[in-house]
């Protein structure tokens, strides 16, 4: 390419779309040409990055990217429940990260290679991107005839990929119900009545569900007063409702009276 004011800046922003690391260090290392080229007609690398439009302070921040650090951030994502194909980590997601692992010295061939080095099915997270608005409200169509929980808690929990899925196709959980023919209040996970406390627990599908741990609806009443409903409820004796022992009058001085000596 011949270099010129023109092209180089169209070159600096290209890069830029494209998630490439634009500090000096990393440029001159990927892009020889393009820096020296840069220093000839504008007098510094920076000052040719500015020029093109890009902040210069928040582009040159330097980021070693190693296969562990790229696999540690495959995994980041998909822990947060972000789209992981192809399309959206190169475009949208983070380009950084999708340039860094295809470069020779972190030693990935193909996204696939580093999305399996990271554990996981490239098969399963690839077909994110198939996640439209009609396959969110199948697939919550589907759950819901099999009686699986549907609401938001239960479903970031057991199936967060259809859940983030519905936040972006949808303004929110409940309008992905709708669409699907779900009543959102229907499923909506509310607590048993005087069940304070609920935890999580699997059924024997392996679906996480919640199960309440009774509280007390009332404030807790004196040990003699609890002991007594207790009893009563278990058709145990009153333990309250027995006769109190009169205590013993006190017995009067028998001593007779005697009048003094005079």
């Amino acid at each position: 390419m011949r270099w010129n004011r023109h092209t180089i800046l169209d070159e600096i922003r290209e890069l830029h779309r494209s998630g490439e690391e634009l500090n000096y260090t990393s440029a001159e290392e990927n892009h020889l040409h393009l820096v020296r080229a840069a220093a000839w007609h504008y007098g510094t690398w920076k000052q040719a990055v500015e020029l093109a439009g890009l902040d210069y302070d928040s582009v040159s921040k330097y980021r070693r990217w190693t296969r562990e650090r790229v696999i540690q951030a495959i995994r980041d994502h998909h822990k947060a429940g972000h789209d992981l194909s192809w399309r959206s980590i190169s475009i949208a997601l983070d380009p950084p990260l999708a340039a860094a692992a295809l470069r020779p010295n972190v030693g990935f061939q193909t996204w696939r290679e580093a999305v399996t080095a990271a554990g996981l099915n490239h098969d399963e997270i690839a077909r994110y991107r198939h996640w439209t608005p009609e396959r969110v409200t199948a697939e919550i169509a589907e759950l819901a005839k099999k009686g699986s929980p549907l609401s938001s808690k239960l479903v970031q929990l057991s199936n967060q990929s259809l859940y983030c899925a519905a936040k972006r196709r949808f303004t929110d959980w409940d309008a992905a119900l709708a669409a699907a023919g779900v009543d959102p209040d229907s499923v909506r996970l509310r607590r048993a009545p005087n069940s304070a406390y609920p935890r999580r627990r699997r059924n024997s599908v392996g679906q996480l569900t919640l199960e309440h741990i009774g509280g007390p609806a009332e404030k807790r009443r004196s040990g003699a007063k609890s002991a007594r409903k207790l009893s009563v409820e278990a058709g145990a004796p009153n333990v309250g409702a027995t006769a109190v022992k009169e205590r013993p009058a006190k017995k009067s001085s028998t001593k007779p009276k005697t009048s003094r000596a005079r």
